[in-house]
């Protein structure tokens, strides 16, 4: 039987040569999710408070960047979202104790954001978490395994920007 293009209807076609759990993004994805189980694990034991993946990577670039002047524009530049979205995370965050915004004397409009000692702390602890998890899933495989994993990961990931 022939394609009948006018109705979108095929049939008599092969199969695609994969099976859809294989396809390499939904498994990635599968892979993804399952990491994200294990780090929300040993948050839970290290008694880290839930946190959106977004506020831990703010938090991380505002810790890393403790030494220079950090303003709401350098992180809508960083991590490539709107004023917006980024006005509503930080103010959610400075609810929470995270962070606090200080007026710089140069520019009264300009705030500069500043982590808590509880923000310092979330850090710290979060990152514990991660190292948790990176040792956990490093340890599924063996090192070769892991370092050609990494490989081809960091070749798809250039190869997609």
């Amino acid at each position: 039987m022939m394609c009948d293009e006018t109705k979108n209807e095929c049939c008599n076609h092969a199969d695609p040569p994969w099976e859809g759990p294989q396809v390499i993004p939904a498994q990635i994805r599968r892979v993804d999710n399952l990491i994200f189980r294990k780090i929300n694990q040993f948050a839970r034991e290290n008694d880290v408070e839930q946190a959106t993946p977004m506020h831990g990577w703010i938090i991380g670039y505002l810790y890393r960047h403790r030494d220079t002047p950090v303003f709401q524009r350098d992180i809508e530049r960083e991590f490539s979202i709107t004023r917006s979205t980024v006005t509503n995370i930080l103010q959610l965050m400075e609810r929470k104790g995270y962070i606090e915004r200080r007026s710089v004397p140069q520019d009264a409009r300009l705030k500069q954001l500043v982590l808590t000692e509880e923000g310092i702390c979330f850090h710290e602890k979060t990152m514990l978490c991660f190292h948790q998890t990176d040792d956990y899933v490093a340890g599924l495989l063996t090192e070769e395994e892991n370092t050609e994993l990494l490989r081809l990961l960091n070749k798809l990931r250039e190869a997609l920007q």
